[in-house]
């Protein structure tokens, strides 16, 4: 059916019925036409499609305003975390090179300690060699040397060893008490340098053959003057030489700390006082042990 055809239809039934009605008509108000009904309808959904949406507007502006205010703190919030793993990259970095700088300093320490290690044995052994003509006398009461103590460490060996120095009087280089304060009791050691180092070493065999010496009244000792290192790692094995000795157990020391046992026709060498413990059982029943 075409738009005229629909129109035409329209008229025709707003068509008055009489004269009378004509006349109301005229005087009342405009009849409903459908066009006019559909002009009111779309009104009505006009009007209320924006009450809706003024009400949806006024309800959903808090929950427009939260999430604004969220957005705003997850971009803060992002803003943070961009900051913080850009500086985590930086830290990261920096360990990265702290980590070399350590390795290199380790191998640099590794190998300080290794070139410390061989000056200090070389340092070490220049002091033991400075110290191969000197001997250590024990026994001496204080000030008995008096104000020529070279002299009369001199007068002293040609005395009391006068068998190992051919009854002639030894020369010596220079003779003085050990450093330190005077003690209440007791003696410092003398310690004396020899001129020559073969009358050092006569001198000392011939105190080891003969351990009972006496000069004045005092009993007297001679040793060797060893440094303080290896004096030391010698005086380690006291205990154990103690317990050897009065076990009967033959023994002796080696340059610079090693201690030697014969036992039953078989020598045994040690290089720290736990090593004992390393004989067998039978044998080491005889041996001393570290504790006892």
């Amino acid at each position: 059916m075409s738009k005229q055809t629909r129109k035409s239809q329209a008229q025709q039934q707003t068509l008055p019925f009489s004269g009378r009605e004509d006349s109301n008509m005229a005087s009342g108000p405009s009849p409903l036409t459908l066009e006019t009904l559909i002009i009111e309808l779309e009104k009505s959904r006009k009007s209320t499609t924006a009450e809706l949406t003024a009400s949806m507007t006024a309800a959903l502006a808090p929950i427009n305003s939260a999430l604004e205010s969220i957005a705003a703190t997850v971009a803060k919030h992002t803003s943070t975390i961009s900051e913080m793993e850009t500086t985590l990259s930086t830290h990261s970095d920096n360990i990265t090179s702290l980590e070399q700088d350590v390795v290199e300093l380790r191998s640099k320490l590794t190998s300080l300690t290794e070139e410390h290690g061989a000056l200090q044995a070389t340092v070490e052994d220049l002091v033991s060699r400075s110290k191969r003509q000197n001997l250590r006398v024990i026994g001496l009461p204080e000030d008995v040397e008096g104000n020529n103590p070279r002299q009369f460490m001199a007068d002293l060996f040609k005395e009391v060893a006068a068998e190992a120095l051919s009854n002639s009087t030894p020369e010596l280089d220079r003779a003085h008490r050990s450093l330190g304060p005077k003690p209440r009791q007791g003696s410092r050691p003398v310690i004396v340098r020899f001129h020559r180092y073969i009358d050092k070493e006569r001198v000392l065999l011939w105190a080891k053959k003969h351990r009972n010496m006496t000069y004045r009244g005092h009993n007297i000792k001679f040793y060797e003057d060893f440094s303080s290192a290896v004096a030391k790692r010698r005086a380690a094995f006291n205990h154990v030489k103690s317990l050897l000795f009065k076990k009967g157990i033959r023994f002796g020391m080696i340059y610079p700390a090693r201690l030697r046992v014969t036992f039953n026709g078989v020598t045994h060498t040690f290089d720290s006082p736990e090593q004992a413990d390393s004989l067998p059982q039978k044998k080491a029943s005889l041996l001393p042990r570290r504790g006892e």
